[in-house]
């Protein structure tokens, strides 16, 4: 069975890899002629090597005794700190991917969800009141679950965020005990409803388990 002699329809081969086309080599793979690049060695160099591992596309041209010990002294971790050096093997187990504990990327693309617009740059203020109809409507998240009515009022009688630390839920409770009650304002009674309301919004964050 003879084979079909291809005839290019448009005047020229389209072919992926057509007959009797070879690949060329890159500059840096070809022999010539090239002198050991290592402090006094006049041998011949027979290969060509990366620099080192902070410049991988940086070639030098080495005889095969300084090529072997190259390649022997070779550390990819050479001018890392060790903190650097620790980030590099731990990213190097999962190929350089982030990754998460079991459940945590579920909460975390929930409470992306969950902000939508409200995080847009809006510098001149055209979105705000559209972006505050819609966050209510949506309502406000905290770790990926959404708070109850009861939580976030108690964040906003506290002047907190919904994300706000234990810790700074702590100080801001503090805060505002020192500055409304009576003991510490010097006897004005005024300020014991709003105490009143700090004392009800901490109690529910705390069964909550937010502090």
């Amino acid at each position: 069975m003879t084979r079909k002699e291809y005839k290019p329809r448009l005047g020229f081969d389209i072919r992926v890899k057509p007959p009797g086309r070879t690949k060329k080599a890159p500059a840096w793979s070809e022999p010539g002629d090239h002198s050991c690049a290592a402090t006094d060695c006049d041998e011949k160099a027979a290969c060509s090597l990366p620099k080192s591992p902070r410049e991988p596309r940086a070639r030098i041209w080495l005889c095969l005794a300084h090529a072997r010990d190259h390649n022997r002294n070779w550390n990819y971790f050479d001018g890392l700190s060790e903190d650097e050096a620790a980030k590099v093997r731990q990213a190097a187990q999962y190929g350089d991917r982030p990754t998460w504990s079991m459940g945590k990327n579920d909460r975390a693309r929930a409470a992306a969800n969950a902000r939508g617009p409200a995080d847009a740059d809006d510098a001149f203020g055209l979105m705000a009141e559209s972006v505050k109809e819609r966050a209510e409507e949506r309502g406000h998240y905290r770790g990926g679950k959404k708070l109850t009515k009861l939580q976030v009022g108690a964040f906003d009688t506290m002047a907190l965020q919904y994300n706000a630390t234990s810790s700074e839920i702590r100080r801001r409770y503090a805060e505002l005990v020192r500055r409304f009650h009576p003991d510490s304002n010097g006897g004005d009674r005024s300020a014991e409803e709003q105490l009143s309301e700090v004392v009800k919004a901490h109690t529910i964050l705390k069964k909550a388990q937010f502090v």
